[in-house]
This record gives C-alpha cells, sequence and structure tokens, in this order.
C-alpha cells in the first residue's frame, strides 16, 4: 500500500510539470495571495458526582477546561496553500486520570495541532488530484477507526478523483516519536448514496502498548498490529438520513513469544435520523445501534477512534461517552467490546433556544463470569449490562458566533453488577459550557 501511495504522489508531481501552459504561469504571477485567519474558543465549567467505580468512595469532582485553536491560512494560487493550526488546552481542578487528554499539557500552553502544504494539480489534467504534506488530521467517516481527536499526525496523503463520482484517497503517518506506523485508505463512490470501501493499518512495533490514542503505555510487548476492512455506506435527503458502518479487526497481539493473542473481531453501526418541524418548531431525531464483537482481549479496539474533541472526552453519551472499545466512565477490567442503543431529539423552541433529550443504553459483549445478567441486551448475544444514560440539555445561540450551554447526565449502572463494580450509586454531571467562534 505504501508503494502504492508513493507512486500515486509521483503522478501528482509529474502531472503538475507536464501539464503547465505559459499562459497559466502568467495567470498565476499575476494573482493576488489570500490569508485567512480564524479562531474557536471552548470553555466549561462541570461538576461530576460519583464517577469511579472501582472505589466504594463517592468522591465530587468539579473542574474548568478550556480550549482554543487558531487557524492561519495562506492560498497562494489556484493550487497551492499552507495551513496552520495552533491550540491550547487548559485543566483546573482536582485531577482525576479519567479526565487525561491527548495533547501535550494540560497548563494552556500551545501546541502545533496541525502545519501541512495542500497542492493541486492543474484542473485539465486526466486524474485531478491533491497531495496534502505536514502534520494533519487523518479523519475517515465518523471517526469509527481513524480520527485525529483534534491532535493531528505527521504524513502524507494523497487523493485522487478516478472519475466524476469515484475517488481514492490514501495515507501514511507516523505516531509520535516511536515505531509506529498508521496508513491506510479507501475508495469512495458519492452519488445519491455514498460508498466507501477503507482498509486501514496500525503498525505498533515499539515494544510497548499504546493506550486508546493517549500515549505509550508503561507494558512491554513485542508487537501490536491491527488491519481494518471497513464498509460504510450513508444517504438520504433533507428529512431523512441513514448510515451503516461495519468493520471487520484481523492482526495479533503478541505480549510475549507464549502469549499472542490473535484479532478476529468486528463492529458495526447503524444510525437513522429526521430532520422537520413538530408543533411548527425546527425539530431533530436519531436513533442508533452500535456493536462491538469481542472475546476477551480479542476484541474490536482501533486505537485512532474519535475520542476527543479538544474539550473533553466524546461518544454516546455526555457522561459515559462510549465508543466500541472504551468509555470515559471507566468500567472495572474484564468488560470488552461496548454496544450502545440511543435515542436523541431535540427541538428549536426560539430562533435562540434549543433544547433536547437523550437516552442511552450500555452493554458488554464479553464480561466478567459474576457480572450479573445482560437483560435487554442478551437479545443481540451480549453477555452482560452496562447501565443506562439520560442527557438534557439546553443551549442559547447568537447567530453562529457564539452558543452557551447547560448540560444535565446521569448514568445509572447495572444494579446486579455488585460484585465487579464497587459501588452501584448513579454519577451525575453538571455541565455549563461556552463556545464562540470568529
Amino acid at each position: 500500500m505504501k508503494c502504492t501511495l508513493f507512486a500515486l504522489f509521483f503522478l501528482l508531481v509529474t502531472a503538475s510539470v507536464f501539464a503547465s501552459k505559459p499562459e497559466q504561469a502568467e495567470t498565476i504571477a499575476q494573482s493576488k495571495n489570500s490569508f485567512v485567519f480564524d479562531y474557536n474558543l471552548n470553555f466549561r465549567t462541570a461538576t461530576y458526582l460519583n464517577i469511579d467505580y472501582a472505589s466504594v468512595e463517592k468522591r465530587s469532582d468539579d473542574i474548568f477546561s478550556q480550549y482554543l485553536n487558531l487557524n492561519i491560512i495562506g492560498k497562494f494560487d489556484d493550487k497551492i496553500e499552507m495551513s496552520a493550526k495552533l491550540a491550547s488546552y487548559g485543566f483546573s481542578g482536582k485531577y482525576n486520570a479519567v479526565f487525561q487528554m491527548p495533547y501535550i499539557s494540560k497548563d494552556y500552553s500551545l501546541f502545533l495541532q496541525t502545519a501541512f502544504l495542500t497542492f493541486k494539480s492543474e484542473k485539465n489534467f486526466i486524474l485531478p488530484c491533491t497531495l496534502f504534506a505536514g502534520k494533519q488530521e487523518f479523519s475517515y467517516g465518523d471517526g469509527f477507526i481513524v480520527d485525529g481527536n483534534n491532535n493531528g499526525l505527521l504524513g502524507l496523503r494523497g487523493k485522487v478523483e478516478l472519475f466524476k463520482s469515484l475517488s481514492l484517497d490514501m495515507f501514511v503517518a507516523k505516531v509520535d516519536n516511536v515505531d509506529f506506523d498508521l496508513y491506510g485508505g479507501n475508495l469512495k463512490f458519492n452519488y445519491s448514496t455514498v460508498f466507501e470501501l477503507g482498509i486501514y493499518q496500525e503498525r505498533n512495533n515499539s515494544g510497548m502498548l499504546y493506550k486508546k490514542g493517549l500515549g505509550l503505555e508503561n507494558e512491554n510487548i513485542g508487537h501490536d498490529n491491527k488491519m481494518f476492512y471497513d464498509l460504510r455506506i450513508t444517504g438520504g435527503n433533507n428529512t431523512y438520513r441513514y448510515r451503516a458502518e461495519v468493520s471487520q479487526q484481523k492482526g495479533e497481539l503478541e505480549k510475549t513469544i507464549d502469549n499472542v493473542i490473535t484479532y478476529n473481531a468486528y463492529a458495526f453501526i447503524l444510525e437513522g435520523s429526521w430532520k422537520g418541524e413538530l408543533l411548527s418548531k425546527d425539530s431533530n431525531a436519531k436513533i442508533l445501534f452500535s456493536y462491538a464483537n469481542a472475546h476477551k482481549e480479542n476484541s474490536f479496539s482501533p486505537t485512532f477512534a474519535k475520542r476527543y474533541d479538544g474539550l473533553q472526552r466524546v461518544g454516546y453519551g455526555t457522561l459515559f461517552a462510549a465508543n466500541n472499545t472504551d468509555s470515559f466512565i471507566v468500567v472495572p477490567n474484564g468488560y470488552y467490546g461496548i454496544n450502545t442503543i440511543g435515542a436523541l431529539f431535540d427541538i428549536l423552541l426560539f430562533e435562540f433556544l434549543q433544547t433536547g433529550l437523550s437516552l442511552f443504553m450500555y452493554s458488554a459483549s464479553d464480561a466478567p463470569t459474576d457480572a450479573g445478567d445482560a437483560g435487554f441486551a442478551s437479545i443481540y448475544s451480549a453477555k452482560a449490562n452496562l447501565g443506562e444514560e439520560v442527557d438534557w440539555f439546553m443551549k442559547y445561540k447568537y447567530k453562529h458566533y457564539f452558543d452557551i450551554f447547560f448540560n444535565f447526565a446521569i448514568y445509572m449502572p447495572p444494579s446486579t453488577a455488585g460484585k465487579v463494580f464497587a459501588n452501584t450509586e448513579p454519577s451525575y454531571l453538571f455541565q455549563i459550557g461556552v463556545n464562540s467562534k470568529f
């Protein structure tokens, strides 16, 4: 796949050289450079109650956190531009390990989130293509397998338009300063229904485990290699939308020479959404079902799935914040493969005021023997119930520049898991946030 990618880059550069014409060069010389600068500032204050289910102690955590990014784009002509994004993450309050984020520090220091060059081939070239070089966000689909998590990786990406509705997108990236490669790509057919067929690979030969996008863990291994085969389908109209994605994971984790785990797991997600009017008010609704196959550590576990938005952990539920592999609420050891059933609804009460409610039910595909009954989740072969969450929000919006919101969320752990969870009392989140973009 690497050879194919480099061949693509060579093709792009060659096309640029031979397709240039004198009159085009004159036009470029006369064109004016453009410069764009914008910034986003996100702030929140939150109170968490009882989020540690490995402890009988029901502690409270009160925090402030902030995320800022400054985006600079310089466009030199119609073929080449440079983009650089500076960011900072800040955290104040009693620190809990679950608040860890994949950023350099939590003391508001600036770091380089992305800095890359974009080069486009001539418009009249038989196969229009684009090259992206530098530190960038490699994000595909909804982050089911690969997402930058607002903390780009250094690499190369090439995109070529094969036909009017068919494109090929390929990339290769290095992870941190270790022997860890991430590469892959997809073939996208974009018509009334969009089909994306992707192959993505992680090759961790650093000698240590890598924790869910956060960094190296203090556990020595031989290697951890994963291959994902992914199919994503999206479509619909202005009223109804749908999404279906299924992925197969292959590969192996060599903990020691005598302890090798062979990956053979899969996951899928189904979503349906509606947008229209209810009581003459703009409204949105969504239902979803997400499933991840797991047999102990042979589980669906992409390292760089979508988990963070620059400010906090994100996922299914504001508080539990699950994906198919893990969650913000850290469940006790022995649970693998998180499944979610969700329903969301919001309504625009006034032009400036929006509110919404959502419900999520969680389960595990594999769990300790004394985790309790899976309940309703046993219908789709889950081994244990992981509880439910109810979210409510209210948001005030001022045009597209500014909004302020209030969140309340309650997570209710499974009452039958008392032998595994140190306590089975609910968790609560009260949160006020401000988002601005200029």
